[in-house]
């Protein structure tokens, strides 16, 4: 697979947030489907929600059948989004950053950063 791409991300709402003398902040709930990121390879990219730098991230929830929650945290750029899958099959990858499958599901998450 590749980086998400700003074609699979829809934008449910968006506003800016901070102080008049303050730099703005954007912050969006979006919506991303038909493709496998989340990883260290195949990353959730804070150009594909229309950001330069991510702050902070909502987990990410995947709708359909199978409603699950991935804990999700930006990376320490703020480039990209990381997500941990707690179902992994052992206790020592657990903590490896990983993919998130949406081929036929939704996922859903908030993010919050600079453009």
């Amino acid at each position: 697979m590749a980086d998400l791409a700003k074609a699979n991300v829809t934008i449910l709402s968006a506003y800016s947030s901070g102080g008049v003398n303050g730099k703005a902040r954007k912050v969006i709930r979006a919506k991303f489907t038909s493709t496998t990121a989340g990883g260290t390879t195949n990353k959730l990219v804070a150009s594909a929600f229309g950001l330069r730098v991510i702050e902070r991230c909502s987990n990410i929830f995947l709708d359909a059948a199978t409603k699950r929650m991935y804990p999700a945290v930006p990376a320490p750029d703020g480039t990209y989004i990381t997500t941990y899958d707690p179902n992994q099959a052992t206790d020592a990858n657990r903590n490896i950053p990983a993919d998130i499958a949406t081929s036929t599901d939704s996922a859903y998450v908030s993010v919050e950063g600079y453009d």
